[in-house]
């Protein structure tokens, strides 16, 4: 299996977020390069041991290889590329404390290139997955040098300094090893430079299955792009709202609201004129474009559409408090089926999800849908048993019929869209209260705004949501849908704290 460097943060932080802190990760990997080293050439065979030592990550992993292989009676000397008080990653930190301790391994004075010169095994840990661009001093010269020299055996970590994991581009000059030995999956780029990788090892590191079934922070931290510096109104999310009746008016006012504090910049609510005062009285951030009536009918399409056309969103939700009204139904569906003709990102809630024929409808691959379990049987008349294991695949091919995203709503969630499939287990039973299901469509579609995908939107919508649910019952607070909205910002810029404090009271 190949995965790519993001995908592999996220499982890392999705780690750290199971309880199992990253610098066990760093041992498992610096343990397993050890040990392939010593499944290769023995201590006398060996010689000397010369690690080149980065400041991050990988050099954290390269210390840990010193150690374990100075106790199976190697002779390790490590050259750092940077002093020790240049160190920025903190597990890095904490081994290299640990390692200057040791009598039986030597540190040599940063940049020195002399003990490269004789080596008989050189391990590369100056840069992993992070490298961006040409190399640069002191980074260079390191890899210049080991290059230069015929040791018996070249080995890097993760990957080979210089060389763009993902895309195989080598940055001006890379380090050229016999063996790779990488973590968990192969690295597309890797595979690309058989010349540069050398034999790949894949190690296993202990990263659980449980962070890559389930949705985790890491998943938030590293799918939602930052705003760009020269960021105007409208690109950050545009999001339009149909919804609402003379019975329902909170439930599309919830849905802006939650989109606006998940980081839109625009939400514009459809309703009727009869409760557009009413819903506009919710929030001044709101804009509400109204059209004449107490419920949506057929006859209101044609302006719904130019409200469309107007305001060009990227993303449009239905469904929030329309109401199950034969003629509401109606014209919701003549309503989804020309924005499907327009190829506009949906998210379809609640009663919309009622227009569904099951069989005949088919998405645009933009669609996010949100049924819980009874709306999901009511347009696939599949019964579900609320247990995973078995819904799953029944989820799946429901996503492939319908070519859309699902987001079944359940204690445990499921999200497919036929091809990829996770998990969602936060949120408690204090959410099965009205308006909870709103704000989760909001916080979809302002996902969907920025990354433009649907899977990764459902998934990063049901997990905030469930979280922050999750977070106000361990503070103690009333979990209602207006304290998720308010804490929603704050939990989406920081996941991995509020999920720490909240499961694992750190």
């Amino acid at each position: 299996m190949v995965i790519t460097v993001n995908e592999m943060r996220i499982l890392e932080t999705n780690t750290i977020g199971l309880g199992i802190p990253l610098i066990r990760l760093m041992e498992a990997a610096g343990k397993s390069i050890a040990d392939t080293i010593a499944s290769r050439i023995s201590p006398k065979e060996a010689g000397k041991i010369v690690v080149l030592m980065g400041r991050g990550g990988n050099g954290g992993d390269s210390l840990v290889a010193s150690r374990y292989l100075a106790s199976k009676g190697y002779h390790v000397e490590i050259v750092p590329a940077y002093r020790p008080e240049l160190i920025n990653h903190p597990d890095t930190r904490e081994n290299y404390q640990i390692v200057s301790r040791m009598n039986s391994i030597t540190i040599h004075k940063p940049g020195i290139i002399d003990p490269i010169r004789d080596a008989g095994v050189i391990i590369d840990g100056l840069l992993g997955t992070g490298v961006k661009g040409a190399l640069r001093e002191p980074i260079k010269t390191l890899v210049e040098e080991a290059n230069k020299t015929s040791a018996r055996l070249k080995v890097s970590i993760d990957t080979p300094t210089g060389l763009n994991p993902d895309t195989g581009e080598i940055h001006g000059v890379a380090f050229k090893a016999d063996i790779t030995v990488t973590f968990h999956d192969v690295k597309l780029g890797l595979l690309k430079k058989p010349d540069i990788t050398g034999e790949i090892v894949v190690a296993n590191i202990g990263i659980p299955p449980d962070a890559q079934t389930y949705v985790g922070p890491g998943d938030v931290l590293y799918s939602i792009p930052p705003r760009k510096p020269d960021t105007h109104k409208g690109m950050a999310g545009k999001i339009v709202v149909i919804g609402g009746s003379y019975r329902f008016t909170g439930a599309p006012a919830l849905s802006g609201l939650a989109a606006l504090e998940a980081g839109s910049d625009l939400a514009f609510i459809i309703v009727p004129s009869s409760v557009r005062k009413i819903i506009a009285s919710y929030s001044p951030e709101l804009i509400t474009l109204p059209y004449n009536g107490e419920y949506l009918e057929p006859r209101h399409v044609e302006t719904i559409l130019e409200y469309i056309v107007e305001v060009r969103p990227h993303v449009v939700v239905i469904g929030p408090g329309l109401g199950r009204l034969p003629e509401t139904l109606e014209a919701a569906k003549k309503i989804i089926d020309e924005l499907l003709k327009k190829n506009i990102s949906l998210v379809i809630d609640a009663d919309a999800l009622r227009t569904i024929e099951y069989g005949k409808t088919m998405f645009n691959g933009k669609t996010v849908l949100t049924p819980h379990r009874g709306e999901f049987k009511a347009f696939t008349n599949i019964t579900l048993s609320g247990k995973p294991a078995e819904d799953v695949e029944k989820v799946v091919e429901a996503a492939k019929t319908l070519n859309a995203t699902i987001l079944l709503k359940a204690p445990i969630d499921i999200i497919s869209n036929g091809h990829q499939t996770k998990l969602n287990k936060t949120g408690n039973p204090y959410m099965s209260i009205g308006g909870t299901g709103d704000v989760l469509t909001g916080i979809v579609a302002s996902m969907l705004a920025k990354t433009n995908n649907p899977f990764i939107s459902a998934c990063i919508g049901a997990y905030i949501n469930g979280l922050v649910g999750d977070h106000l019952l361990h503070q103690k607070k009333t979990v209602s849908p207006m304290n998720i909205i308010k804490a929603l910002n704050y939990t989406i810029n920081n996941p991995l704290e509020v999920h720490m404090k909240t499961y694992l009271n750190k």
